[in-house]
Order: structure tokens, then sequence, then C-alpha cells
């Protein structure tokens, strides 16, 4: 027991050689497969061309102007005369009301109803005077009027990290909920427990086995993701602002920065997910048990229960990795106070999943100092 690299090694490759991982990691490059070349079926070449034109162009009444009389339907039928103005009709579309008129609105008319909208959803999410005001600080950073960029790419990885992140969730549930429960089920936990330093340091170890494996498939399935992206359809558009994709959005990111944000989120919670299957699979005992629990809140996230008016409820599901990390959380915009502070959910958010990881592991760490003396 004394030579710790070496168990620590023995673990990872206890994990990696399991059935279940490896099933794992195959259906996870499936997903992200699948994740990168299904937009391409919906973006022909013409198409990807077609919305490069106008690269650069600020949207100003001059190039709403110009639009206005190539739009056919309210801008819902799309030609190779017009398909060039689709992403900016988009973007208008998701400022204005339901059923307005766009070619009703001057550019000053469009940003106007952009801030009303705002004003009017953070509203009914029961913001404080003082949250507004931070965000309305906070908006002044945002250069009005857009700039319109090509950022298709981008726009793939940041709504592919919500998969890569189930896929991530899923490797712990089924592949790390067995690291300690397996010693139980196979009666080798007394064997482990006799050995010098085998109470203390074989469970770290093995807590730091889990967190490397689900790290590294982590941050090997965003590189893959993000490489197959690159090919297909390029990374332009990392310094273009995240309101032409959200126009509601108070947020003053740039797509890039807003896919490092989502990466800070997805780590973080690789780690929650990753102690939360161990270290409960050791209280409970039960790994089925651990991987359904995980699985329902992972499912109850994305189910629209909470009324808004229970701020602090709807808060909390919010901030549920699998809502935080998703491209619709710049629609997010309640805060965290702290120390007469506020910040935003994606500070809030990785700190939180962090201390939470930290109690997990002081939990598991006296379960199974406990059921050595007990278990029998």
């Amino acid at each position: 027991m004394g030579n710790y690299g070496e168990l620590y090694r023995f673990e990872i490759k206890k994990i990696m050689k399991n059935r279940l991982t490896v099933a794992m990691l195959i259906v996870t490059v499936l997903f992200i497969l699948i994740e990168a070349f299904i937009p391409k079926l919906y973006l022909s070449k013409e198409m990807e061309d077609a919305q490069k034109v106008l690269d650069g162009t600020v949207i100003d009444d001059a190039l709403l102007q110009e639009m206005y009389p190539k739009l056919i339907s309210n801008g819902t039928v799309w030609t190779a005369d017009n398909a060039m103005y689709e992403k900016i009709a988009d973007m208008e579309d998701g400022i204005l009301p339901d059923g307005a008129n766009l070619s009703d609105y001057s550019a000053d008319e469009l940003y106007k109803e952009r801030k009303s909208a705002i004003m009017a959803m953070m509203q009914e999410d029961n913001l404080t005077e003082r949250e507004l005001q931070w965000w309305k600080n906070e908006n002044s950073k945002i250069d009005t009027p857009f700039t319109y960029r090509y950022c298709q790419g981008t726009i793939n990885l940041a709504q592919g990290m919500s998969l890569t992140l189930m896929c991530i969730m899923l490797i712990s549930a089924l592949c790390l909920s067995t690291v300690f429960t397996i010693e139980h089920r196979q009666r080798t936990d007394q064997i482990v427990i006799s050995c010098r330093n085998g109470r203390r340091k074989t469970f770290f170890l093995k807590i730091a086995a889990g967190l490397s494996v689900v790290i590294g498939c982590c941050l090997v399935s965003v590189a893959l993701l993000a490489l197959l992206i690159a090919i297909l359809y390029g990374m332009d558009g990392l310094g273009a602002a995240v309101q032409l994709e959200l126009p509601l959005s108070a947020y003053s990111f740039t797509m890039g920065q807003f896919i490092i944000v989502q990466m800070l989120v997805m780590i973080t919670a690789a780690v929650l997910f990753a102690t939360f299957a161990m270290a409960m699979s050791e209280v409970v005992k039960n790994s089925l048990a651990v991987m359904g629990i995980m699985v329902g809140l992972f499912i109850f996230s994305q189910l629209e229960l909470i009324p808004p008016r229970f701020r602090v409820l709807a808060q909390i599901k919010a901030m549920l990795p699998s809502n935080q990390i998703s491209i619709w959380s710049l629609m997010e915009h309640r805060l965290v106070g702290f120390g007469g502070h506020y910040v935003t959910a994606y500070v809030a958010a990785p700190v939180i999943y962090i201390l939470i990881s930290v109690f997990l592991i002081v939990i598991g760490k006296i379960a199974y100092d406990r059921f050595q003396v007990t278990g029998r």
C-alpha cells in the first residue's frame, strides 16, 4: 500500500477496463458524431455561403432597409435572393413580440424593443432593484448596433456542450458508482482495509482515479466535438456577440468567452457528478440507486415545472449543471448575492459544485470508515 502511484494507476485501469465504461465511451463518440454531423444535413453549401456574405456588416437602418423589401412572408420563406438575411431576420424576430411585422421597425426601434423585452423578462423573474441596476451596468457594455458575424460553427459547439455533459453524467452514473460497491459485493473490502494505509489512502486514491477518468473523458469529448465542428463548419465567429443567437441576453459575452465559461462549468460539473456517484454509492451501498437518482435529477432539470414566481426554487433548478451549461442559460438573469455583492450564476455555480463535491467526499469517507467496523 506504500506505492500510491501504482495503486492510483491500477484504479484507473480497473475503471477503464470495465465493460460499461468501454460501452459508454463508444456511445459518447457516436453521440458526438451525430451532434456534429446532423446540422450539416440542414445546411447546404449555398446556404452556408449566403450566410457569410454579410459577415462584418453592422445591423443598422441601412441594412434593415435593404433587407425588408426582399423578405417573403415576413421572413419565413428563403430563396437564393434573400438567404443572406436569414440570421438577421431570425435575430429581429427573437426581439419583437409574436406576430409583429419586421418591416415596421427601424434599427433604433428594434434596439429599444430589445431593452424593453429584457426588462419585462427580468421583472417576471422577480429581480430586485439592485439586480436590475447591476444588469443595467452590464448591458451598457454591449455595443449596439450589433455587428453581424457568421458563427455557425461556434454556435454548434456551444449547443453541443449540453449533449457532451449528458454523456459525462452517464459515464459517472454507470461507471463510477461501482468503484466502491464492487468491493462490498465481492467481499474484498476487508482485505483492502487490513493492509497498511488501506483505510485512508485507498479511499482518496479511488476518488482521485474516478475524478481523473471523468475529467479526462470530459476534455477528450469536447476536443473531439470541437475538432469535428472546426472541420465541418469552421470556427469563425468566436468574437461574435452572443446576442446574434440569443438577442434577449443581457450578458456582454462573445461566443468564444461563453464557450470558455461552458468549459469551466462542464469540468466542475464533471467533478460533482463523479464525487456524487462514488461517495453516495458508498453511503447507500447500492450503485443502481445512485444511477437512478442521477438520471432522475437530469431528467427533472429538463422539465418546466417551477413557475418563475417561486424564485428560490426556480433559481436552484436553473443552476443544475444541465441547465447551467445550456446556451439558453444566457437568458437566466437571476443573480446570486454574497456579502453585499452580486455575481452571476456562471460564477456561483462552479464554486457551489466544488463545495458540494468536497462535502460529498467527507460524507463518503465517514461512511467508508464506519462500514469497515460495522458492515459485517
